[in-house]
């Protein structure tokens, strides 16, 4: 891996500019650290930090904090614990667990072994934990008693609290902690990841141990992370996210990574100043309960270095008070489950411009932008779907399902189609508008929710607020925004007026809710399929709900 232009930023040398070349870039360099490299597995990148740092800390939870030697021989004994179940390379090792120590093991160990880790959402139902136990043809499934209760699908479960089945501890412990990586391609399968199913059911993303290094590598060549770094993970590891923006890529830059099981403002608060936390990733809505708690100001955290946003836009409005809060730059990035996720990310030691996400990733993503209906590529900054080809993009989807609709050849070359509208500046820098599947018509006009949204964010007595279509038997589509209050003196006609002087007539909300909190999904986001069954009929509210004003 060819590295050049050494900087300091925040106190931390850096190295930037990773060549692109391709994934042997890491072979090369992983290869030179120690013997016992085995082809393109991301286990061993545990295995090689121990042989170089063994005594540096790799992970924690609330339970204790592994070095890299620990966490190399505990991974071991979970590919040996794997294998005394049956479990070959190939087979699929599922994980239902959240954040810790734990699923850090399975994961890696399940990866050790040659086998395929299947990350599963811990607020599915029943139903839908089953659904991807079946459509992963899962061989073996690790677990607690929150889903004690699907331990009978799987021949092979093992429950991290011994409350079915076999006792993950117990295997751990008589089981040898050295193991052989099993070898494996940089076109062969790591893991596979499920969607949040919030629009039918869950999608199974599949990721290849290329695309898991891939974004490892450009993740921390973006951000300019280090060994001396400690992240923070509370975004949950079944998700890209906890996954692939702080776990795998703080073990690739041999940092440590403390792992918070779920997320409040105090918990994050006081693990940044209990560990010195440099460098943390959030959801927007995260980022917005952080602010408003208040709390910031009873601890220090002037450890942070770095705080990454994503997963969701975040109002361009917040980005000062942010700031503020944490007390250092907050830079947002784009992707999807589908891109690993890295797409695009601003870095530390670039210009940042408001609204966007940054650069993309050139290092491992190329992007196209056309025009949706045509499928011709728009003019430079033109609006346009996104779509996406490279290193961090997936194979495709568990079965194949969706691989039809999703992918497209252009020029001879296969693009994933992202379902998301941007374009790109004169400098590059690339601006996120919205989602396709958001976007609506009313009359004869396109009607952007995103935009409303940013607009609505100016007033400071908007906590968050969410621009989703209903429907009126008269008029058809019905512009409805869903408010959450920061102060008590919001009114809607107060929200009208600042939409009436700052947008278009068609994009005015004709109807204004108000709400304690907007539903979200497991992965932060919020949930507009929730909020259209809700609000969906105008005609038709909960006893007590305001009414549409004209």
């Amino acid at each position: 891996m060819t590295e050049s232009n050494t900087t300091r930023h925040h106190g931390r040398t850096e190295h930037t500019d990773w060549d692109k070349s391709d994934i042997s870039i890491y072979v090369k360099k992983t290869v030179a650290l120690g013997e016992g490299f085995c082809g393109m597995n991301f286990g061993n990148i545990v295995d090689l930090a121990a042989a170089d740092i063994p005594a540096r800390p790799a992970a924690g939870d609330a339970g204790g904090l592994l070095t890299y030697a620990a966490l190399s021989r505990r991974t071991n004994a979970a590919a040996n614990a794997f294998a005394r179940l049956g479990v070959d390379a190939g087979d699929r090792v599922a994980i239902c667990l959240d954040n810790g120590l734990a699923f850090l093991t399975a994961h890696l160990g399940a990866m050790k072994r040659g086998a395929v880790s299947v990350s599963i959402n811990t607020q599915f139902t029943d139903a839908q934990v089953r659904y991807v136990l079946d459509v992963s043809d899962v061989s073996a499934l690790v677990t607690d008693k929150a889903f004690a209760s699907v331990a009978d699908v799987v021949d092979a479960t093992l429950t991290v609290d011994g409350s079915a089945r076999t006792d993950y501890r117990t295997a751990l412990e008589a089981a040898d902690d050295e193991a052989t990586v099993h070898p494996r391609r940089s076109d062969e399968l790591a893991e596979i990841l499920y969607t949040s199913g919030t629009t039918g059911r869950p999608k199974g993303v599949r990721h290849t141990h290329g695309n898991v290094v891939a974004n490892a590598m450009g993740i921390v060549t973006s951000l300019g992370l280090t060994r001396k770094d400690v992240g923070l993970t509370v975004c949950q590891c079944f998700h890209v996210t906890g996954l692939n923006v702080t776990t795998t890529p703080l073990l690739f830059a041999r940092g440590e990574n403390r792992m918070l099981p779920t997320f409040t403002p105090e918990r994050v608060f006081s693990a940044v100043e209990t560990y010195g936390i440099t460098y943390a990733f959030f959801t927007p809505s995260m980022v917005i309960d952080l602010i408003e708690d208040g709390g910031a100001a009873r601890y220090d955290l002037s450890s942070l270095t770095t705080v990454g946003v994503g997963g969701a836009p975040m109002p361009k409005g917040r980005f000062e008070e942010a700031e503020a809060t944490f007390g250092c730059p907050i830079l947002e990035g784009y992707g999807m489950t589908e891109t690993t996720p890295l797409a695009a990310f601003n870095r530390p030691d670039t210009e940042r411009k408001s609204g966007s996400v940054g650069p993309p990733a050139r290092e491992v993503v190329d992007l196209r932008i056309e025009d949706p209906e045509t499928g011709d590529a728009v003019a430079r900054g033109e609006r346009g779907e996104l779509l996406w080809r490279g290193d961090t993009v997936t194979p495709g989807y568990e079965r194949r399902r969706n691989d039809a609709a999703a992918f497209v050849e252009r020029d001879g070359e296969r693009w994933f189609r992202s379902g998301d509208v941007g374009r790109l500046d004169e400098d590059g820098y690339l601006f996120v508008v919205d989602r396709l599947e958001d976007m609506f018509t009313t009359g004869c006009a396109n009607v952007s929710p995103r935009k409303i949204e940013e607009a609505l964010y100016e007033l400071d007595a908007i906590g968050e607020a969410a621009v989703i279509d209903t429907r009126d038997d008269l008029k058809g589509a019905v512009v409805t925004v869903v408010i959450v209050r920061a102060g008590d003196d919001l009114t809607a006609e107060q929200v009208q007026t600042v939409c009436d002087e700052r947008l278009e007539d068609y994009e005015v909300p004709q109807r204004v809710e108000f709400v304690e909190e907007l539903p979200t999904t497991a992965t932060g986001k919020v949930d507009r399929v929730a909020l259209r069954k809700a609000y969906g009929d105008p005609r038709t509210r909960r006893q007590g709900e305001a009414g549409p004003t004209q």
